[in-house]
């Protein structure tokens, strides 16, 4: 009796240690593939948390664990961020990181523990990129905007302002720097004394100060356009022109289609280019990490000209955006529908 009770005691013992060290039974929690998620985390934009109940609703369709962590738009909260998604044994990640000075730290911390990453619309190398080809998007939304100050001015504003987001560095560029092109290429004789910028860190209220503080700087312009890197900071020149009343004269065309749906679109905003940012998961799932969760990596596409995964610039008008349902609706319909959908396909009325 003794020892068939010791065999009893023996033998959940080890039942104990196997389940502890993950050998017991099936598959272990540890088996399971596990999705991290690093979000933007500013305060400015609503897509930023939608980019994470995508990723997680994705996540969930595909039997995976969700990590879910905010960047808080600070370039020492990222890294930080990475280092706890490998504490947590995540197999992949995504980011959002609109500080991305701190991207080569994140990337060495990540290859270190043999984590692949997927960057979105920001490209840096030894990150996946997934996002827009921001110079299309840009030169685009440029030509619809020089269409309009053809129509209205003659091709002969009194000014023509950029609202730069120098910390995205070549997305700037390729962004607002591509607005320009596209607007020379309808108004090709605008003086170069006529294009003025200032730095809108991408956010409406960011931006503000140094708005007004360039329509201090030029009392007597009235017809201005305002181009930039995403609709916030064109939106910081408007609200300016506002509070100052000068916006009677002003027309805008945004960037990553933020601000133009719903039922506060400002007046001023003509229109801008759909990124449909909160829906960038499904092109990340689709071409990188539901491969990866299969077993097999693809090849490192690190460069916004040959990405892992592109998303098409959809531009539209305001009077065009007024066909497109809001963020929430777009993002209930868009986890309806098959597999590998994008909103581009759903959404854009100019396909």
């Amino acid at each position: 009796m003794l020892r068939r009770s010791l065999r009893v005691i023996a033998m959940m013992m080890l039942t104990l240690v196997l389940a502890a060290t993950g050998f017991a039974g099936t598959a272990s929690a540890q088996d399971k593939f596990k999705l991290g998620m690093a979000v933007g985390g500013n305060t400015c934009c609503e897509w930023m948390k939608a980019q994470g109940d995508v990723a997680r609703a994705l996540a969930e369709k595909n039997g995976w664990d969700y990590v879910e962590l905010s960047n808080n738009n600070d370039p020492a909260t990222a890294l930080k961020n990475a280092q706890i998604f490998v504490q947590e044994g995540v197999n992949a990640v995504i980011q959002f990181n609109g500080q991305p000075s701190s991207n080569p730290a994140i990337a060495a911390v990540l290859k270190a523990a043999n984590i692949p990453v997927v960057a979105y619309d920001i490209a840096d190398p030894g990150m996946y990129f997934v996002g827009i080809d921001n110079l299309a998007a840009g030169i685009a939304g440029g030509k619809q905007l020089g269409e309009l100050i053809k129509a209205k001015w003659d091709c002969n504003p009194d000014l023509v302002i950029s609202a730069e987001g120098a910390s995205a560095g070549i997305v700037n560029e390729w962004r607002t720097g591509g607005m320009r092109t596209g607007l020379k290429e309808v108004c090709p004789d605008i003086p170069d004394a006529k294009w003025v910028s200032f730095e809108s860190q991408g956010d409406a209220a960011v931006g503000l100060p140094a708005a007004r503080d360039l329509l201090a700087a030029h009392p007597d312009a009235k017809n201005m356009a305002v181009v930039g890197l995403n609709d916030g900071g064109v939106l910081s020149l408007i609200n300016a022109a506002e509070q100052l009343g000068r916006a009677d004269g002003v027309i805008g065309w945004g960037q990553d289609g933020a601000f133009i749906t719903g039922d506060n679109v400002n007046p001023h905003l003509a229109g801008s280019v759909f990124y449909f940012l909160e829906g960038y998961a499904v092109y990340a799932v689709k071409d990188v990490i539901g491969p990866i969760a299969a077993g097999t990596v693809p090849a490192l596409k690190a460069d916004a000209g040959d990405p892992a995964s592109k998303v098409q610039p959809c531009p539209v008008s305001a009077e065009q955006a007024k066909s497109v349902p809001d963020m929430a609706a777009r993002v209930t319909q868009l986890l309806a529908a098959p597999a590998g959908t994008t909103e581009y396909e759903l959404f854009c009325p100019n396909k």
